[in-house]
């Protein structure tokens, strides 16, 4: 009877050389998972080229699974490099086309002010920024930054204490 259980590594930065692939699959890898979330198809292909290359030349064989990000609402453009955003500060998330600023960006989910109350948390850039709900009106949520930091465009918006009913 074969074994179920499969061992699954992410392939990155720290695991993408070919002496770490080699360890990988010689340690009981099973399955290498690419994030396609970040990098470029050329990068990826270039990582399938080799886990295929050390594979065949071990005589394993080793599954690529892609993982694909699904929809993810996200902030708009803003100033290069970024914007700083300081604890305590009114912040903005707009439905409205603008120039993202410290004051105000745009979010790409245009009903994202009807799924948000008043002291929701809103969290930015993989939660590296925090900010609280304070007041909303049809097109804007007007915040308060919790955790400041730097916010560069399109970053990611996770609600994790509201629900997206869309």
């Amino acid at each position: 009877m074969m074994p179920r259980t499969k061992i699954v590594c992410t392939i990155g930065p720290s695991s993408e050389s070919p002496e770490v692939l080699e360890k990988l699959i010689l340690n009981g890898m099973n399955v290498a998972r690419l994030n396609f979330s970040h990098g470029s198809h050329e990068e990826h292909l270039q990582k399938m080229n080799d886990i295929r290359a050390i594979s065949d030349r071990l005589g394993v064989h080793i599954a690529i699974l892609q993982d694909l990000c699904g929809p993810k609402i996200r902030v708009g453009k803003v100033k290069e490099p970024g914007v700083r955003l300081d604890p305590g500060q009114t912040f903005t998330l707009t439905s409205r086309i603008v120039e993202g600023s410290s004051e105000m960006v745009s979010v790409s989910y245009q009903s994202l002010s009807s799924d948000v109350n008043p002291e929701d948390r809103i969290l930015l850039a993989d939660g590296m920024l925090e900010l609280v709900v304070k007041r909303i009106s049809h097109t804007d949520i007007i915040c308060e930054v919790i955790t400041g930091g730097i916010l560069t465009s399109n970053k990611g918006i996770n609600l994790p204490t509201g629900t997206i009913k869309a």
